[in-house]
């Protein structure tokens, strides 16, 4: 698998972050979103 990278450019110059590092963090999201909508179900 080919790994990309998403620069974004700030005060302190370019950061990169692996596209598995959003990955994590979408996957993170989503599952909050979930939990957030069962535990309003159960509410």
């Amino acid at each position: 698998m080919r790994k990309s990278r998403v620069i974004c450019q700030n005060n302190s110059g370019l950061h990169t972050m692996e596209a598995e590092r959003i990955n994590q963090i979408g996957n993170t999201l989503q599952d909050l979103a979930t939990r957030t909508a069962e535990l309003r179900r159960y509410l």
